[in-house]
């Protein structure tokens, strides 16, 4: 072997033999800490970033470890919570250690090699004091280290919303010379028990067969509850066209997608807003606008259901599409509406039916509470008795929330039991028994009722309003629970 080969094979030993005795030398992690916190320190946790899919830590496992953190901390021991692993060219870590004896808490970060890869002889250990260093209540990570363990709640889903039509008329719509224009003025309907807007009323659903063969036809459709309008059509019927408009939402399920249509209602802020289209005296002079024509002819809805145009034959063909079905308008993140809304508080164990014995409670706790030496007074001996007043009311048991739309027909009376928290929402012109209060709260007496007035526009709840109960002297109550004994 030559000199030179020998030169070079002694300064290659003897370079890995420096770089093996340094690393060798080179304090761990683990000594670091304990170096500091020692060695009779609480491990909070060494979770190793390599081996997660997230760059978080679990809820549970952040909230055990933060836990664990906490009680150490309080009891003057020492602790250490380490979140660790390889980076590029080094092994690297953060985390929150405590020193004994609560004298602090810092956030420490660890570097093996910052040069930047090879065995230098050094690694990297920082301190720096978090901002909270007395006994805490509970350790909070990122607001006190500013190191997060948990995933930030997830960003609110940003709903995109159609943009509102700006004009009453439509873009693209290419009229045949001869066709017609049938409309629907709302009528009876059927109620589905969901939302699918935020006024608060329950939609209704009307199921619209057109049949009009003989001509192109154009369908407007009007009613003041936001409605679901479920189209159908006989073989040979060729829609063309579709307004739909009121006070509330108007969706239109059943068509095809593709066929024109304006939805413009008083809520949406729409181009058509100033056609009252819940009153058939605005469909001529929209249709007028639109269309050049006055409506042939306005339909009513029965029980839910409508035929516009020309009677069926037996052997009629009716057809509809699945591209949007009724169901996909429902807001099913509200919770249900109406009566539907009360059977389902029932189903969750959040209501039950009021009996017999929870009116006979009530009458019994006011009687407690009136005063023994008062006349009964003229005009109050007619309020309802017992029987009368626990049937139809619902007994609230737990915290809930009055489902949408309980107005006119639809309104409802409950109980609520000491200690059970007024339900939140809108109870509309329902009745309400409170026995945490012993009053009687509610909209508005029947004799006031307004009929579809109070419906379209309820008055706004105020609690204490006495309503469709008033409260009664002693001897009318006590007489009352003797004649029902």
């Amino acid at each position: 072997m030559n000199s030179l080969a020998k030169n070079t094979l002694l300064l290659t030993i003897v370079t890995l033999g420096f770089s093996y005795q340094s690393h060798a030398k080179k304090p761990s992690l683990e000594q670091r800490l304990l170096s500091v916190v020692g060695k009779n320190a609480v491990r909070c946790g060494v979770f190793h970033f390599n081996d997660r899919k997230s760059e978080y830590l679990s809820d549970a496992a952040a909230a055990q470890a933060i836990r664990c953190m906490t009680v150490a901390y309080q009891h003057g021991q020492g602790f250490y919570l380490s979140d660790e692993g390889s980076g590029i060219d080094s092994y690297v870590a953060k985390g929150i250690l405590g020193t004994p004896n609560r004298s602090g808490i810092y956030r420490f970060d660890y570097d093996s090699s910052p040069s930047g890869g090879g065995f230098s002889g050094h690694d990297a250990f920082g301190m720096a004091s978090c901002h909270k260093n007395a006994v805490p209540g509970k350790i909070d990570p990122e607001a006190d280290c500013g190191i997060t363990l948990k995933a930030p709640p997830p960003e609110p889903v940003k709903i995109k919303i159609k943009s509102k039509p700006t004009r009453c008329e439509f873009t693209q719509l290419k009229l045949p010379d001869d066709f017609a224009v049938l409309a629907v003025s709302g009528g009876r309907s059927h109620e589905t028990g969901f939302q699918i807007d935020q006024s608060g009323y329950q939609a209704l659903q009307i199921e619209v067969l057109a049949n009009r063969p003989d001509k192109p036809l154009v369908l407007i459709l009007g009613q003041y509850e936001p409605t679901i309008w479920n189209i159908h059509w006989t073989q040979g019927t060729h829609i063309i066209a579709v307004v739909a408009g009121g006070l509330h939402r108007q969706a239109v399920a059943g068509l095809p997608r593709g066929i024109p249509m304006l939805n413009s209602t008083i809520e949406n802020e729409g181009g058509c807003k100033d056609f009252n289209l819940w009153e058939p005296e605005a469909f001529n002079p929209l249709s007028r606008r639109l269309f050049g024509r006055p409506v042939e002819k306005v339909y009513l809805a029965e029980n839910g259901n409508v035929l516009v145009g020309g009677p069926l034959s037996p052997d009629i063909k009716v057809l509809s599409s699945s591209a949007t079905p009724p169901k996909s308008f429902f807001d099913k993140n509200a919770p249900l509406a109406g009566e539907a809304g009360l059977e389902d508080g029932i189903k969750k164990g959040l209501l039950r039916k009021a009996t017999e014995e929870d009116a006979r409670a009530w009458f019994a706790q006011v009687a407690e509470r009136a005063p023994s030496d008062v006349p009964p007074i003229a005009g109050q001996e007619t309020t309802p008795k017992v029987p009368g007043i626990y049937e139809g009311t619902y007994v609230v048991l737990k915290p809930f929330v009055f489902p949408a739309a309980l107005f006119g027909g639809h309104s409802a009376t409950f109980f609520i039991p000491r200690g059970v928290p007024m339900p939140n929402g809108d109870p509309g012109h329902s009745t309400i028994y409170d026995f945490n209060t012993l009053k009687c709260n509610g909209q508005q007496k029947p004799d006031t009722f307004l009929g579809n007035l109070a419906v379209k526009f309820p008055l706004k709840f105020q609690r204490g309003f006495i309503a469709q109960c008033r409260m009664r002297t002693s001897a009318v109550i006590k007489s009352e629970i003797i004649n029902n004994a």
